[in-house]
C-alpha cells in the first residue's frame, strides 16, 4: 500500500462529505443569512365606482411589488424571522393602492413555518420540490394547498407547477397600512374572492425551491360578505398579476444562477470529490510489483 496516496484519498472523501453536507446544507440554507427575495410586475387592481359602488368593466392597470427579507437572525440556525412587504401601486400615478406587510417565524433550512398554529405551512418552498402538495402560508395567503399540476420549461428551464382555485378569504390583508388607508369591516363580516374564483399558480424550479413566476388573481372581484349567511354585502376590489416579459427574465436569470450554485455545492461538488477520492484510493491500495531478477 501507498500511505500517502491513501491519506490524499481519505482527504478527498472527507472533502466530499464536507461539501455534500455542510456546505450545501449547513453553511447554504434553504434562506441564507442577509436573503431578500423581490419581484416587480404589471398587472391591475379595480376598486369600483365611488358613486355606484359597482366594480367597472375597465380595469385598471397597476405594478405589484413584493419583497421578502431576513430582518432577525437571532435564532439562526434554528429560526429566523421574515418579513414580507407587498405592495400594488398605481400603474400612472405611482400611488399606493394596496399595502399589506406581515412577519412570520421560519426554518431556515426547509422554508417552514415555526408558529405552533402554523406547522407544517411554508413560506417559501423548500429545496429538492416533490410532485405532492405544499401549503403555502405567506402574505395574504393564508395557507392553501398547492397541488402538483404539471412541469413545464420556461425558456428552457424545467420548472413543477403548482396550483390552487378556490376560496380565497383575506380580510387582514385589507387593513391598512401607513401607506394605505385601508378597508375595515365590523365583526362578524369578510372579505374573499366571489364565486371562489380566487386563483394562485406558481411555476416553482425543483431543485432551488424558487418560484420562476407567479400568476395570482380574484376575476370574479372581491366582496365583503356577511360570515354566517354568506350574503354579498359590498364590492371591494378586482385585481389579478403575473410575471412575464421583463420581470420573468430577470427572475429566469436570478434562478439559474442559484441553480448552478446548488447542483455545485450539493451534487457535483462531492461527486467530483467523490470520484477523485475512488481513484486515488485504488491506487494506494494496489499492492506493488515485485521486480524479477535475472
Amino acid at each position: 500500500m501507498r500511505r500517502p496516496l491513501l491519506i490524499v484519498g481519505a482527504a478527498l472523501l472527507a472533502g466530499a462529505l464536507l461539501c455534500r453536507y455542510v456546505v450545501a446544507d449547513r453553511l447554504l440554507p434553504r434562506i441564507p443569512p442577509g436573503w431578500r427575495s423581490a419581484s416587480s410586475y404589471v398587472g391591475t387592481m379595480t376598486y369600483p365606482d365611488s358613486v355606484t359602488g359597482v366594480l367597472p368593466e375597465r380595469d385598471v392597470l397597476s405594478v405589484y411589488d413584493r419583497a421578502m427579507t431576513v430582518v432577525s437572525d437571532a435564532g439562526r440556525p434554528d429560526s429566523i424571522t421574515v418579513e414580507d412587504l407587498y405592495t400594488i401601486h398605481d400603474a400612472f400615478s405611482g400611488s399606493v393602492i394596496w399595502e399589506y406587510k406581515t412577519r412570520a417565524v421560519v426554518d431556515p433550512a426547509t422554508g417552514a413555518r415555526l408558529e405552533p398554529e402554523y406547522r407544517g405551512d411554508y413560506v417559501v418552498f423548500p429545496r429538492n420540490v416533490q410532485k405532492g402538495e405544499y401549503r403555502l402560508r405567506t402574505s395574504y395567503v393564508n395557507g392553501i394547498p398547492l397541488r402538483y399540476e404539471s412541469t413545464e420549461k420556461l425558456d428552457g428551464l424545467e420548472t413543477y407547477v403548482f396550483g390552487y382555485t378556490g376560496r380565497g378569504e383575506y380580510t387582514e390583508s385589507y387593513a391598512g397600512s401607513a401607506e394605505f388607508a385601508g378597508i375595515k369591516v365590523p365583526r362578524g363580516q369578510e372579505i374573499r374572492c366571489a364565486d371562489d374564483q380566487f386563483s394562485y399558480r406558481v411555476w416553482v424550479e425543483p431543485v432551488t425551491g424558487a418560484i420562476v413566476k407567479l400568476a395570482e388573481a380574484c376575476p370574479s372581484g372581491d366582496y365583503v360578505f356577511d360570515s354566517s349567511s354568506g350574503k354579498r354585502l359590498q364590492a371591494i376590489g378586482r385585481w389579478g398579476g403575473v410575471t412575464s416579459g421583463d420581470a420573468l427574465a430577470r427572475q429566469l436569470a436570478e434562478v439559474r444562477r442559484q441553480r448552478v450554485t446548488r447542483l455545485w455545492a450539493g451534487t457535483y461538488g462531492p461527486l467530483s470529490l467523490g470520484g477523485a477520492a475512488l481513484i486515488v484510493l485504488a491506487f494506494g491500495i494496489r499492492p506493488r510489483r515485485r521486480r524479477e531478477f535475472a
